[in-house]
């Protein structure tokens, strides 16, 4: 990415999660699952991009990734207490994917209620409210990322 690209990205984007694991790609994915399950989220599937690009349109050099759909309940019912149109930011989704460039699996998370509060998806006198559900977001993902670098090494 060019700097000025890096330059213009909302916070959202520069305030994601991500990490590397030196496990199989195939252990990875359930692990992820798992820590967010044990965080409190729920898990709403696991689809495996490659499989779905493999499958729909023949292309088999799409490279292994997976998403991981989750929502934790405080969150939902937060968003919806602020506005129930809010719950179609949700919910949350973290990424487990390879590249051809290492060895690594890599694990990655965009916020979707930073994305709320960035794309100004929230009525107009809901900032605080905003605020604050970024906020219980980071701290319960603050969990799950923890766990991840912790016991994500072989």
């Amino acid at each position: 990415m060019s700097d000025t690209a890096a330059e213009s990205r909302a916070p959202t984007a520069d305030e994601a999660l991500h990490t590397t694991l030196d496990v199989p790609f195939e252990d990875a994915v359930p692990f992820v699952q798992i820590e967010h399950e044990l965080a409190d989220f729920e898990t709403v599937r696991v689809t495996r991009l490659d499989e779905m690009i493999e499958g729909m349109l023949g292309h088999d050099d799409a490279e292994r990734t997976a998403l991981i759909v989750v929502c934790h309940p405080e969150i939902a019912y937060d968003a919806l207490s602020i506005d129930p149109t809010l719950a179609g930011m949700l919910p949350c989704t973290t990424l487990v994917y390879e590249r051809e460039a290492d060895d690594l699996v890599h694990v990655h998370h965009v916020s979707a209620t930073k994305a709320i509060r960035d794309l100004g998806c929230a009525p107009g006198d809901c900032g605080d409210a905003v605020d604050d559900l970024v906020e219980k977001t980071g701290e319960l993902m603050a969990v799950v990322w923890d766990n991840i670098e912790e016991h994500g090494r072989e």
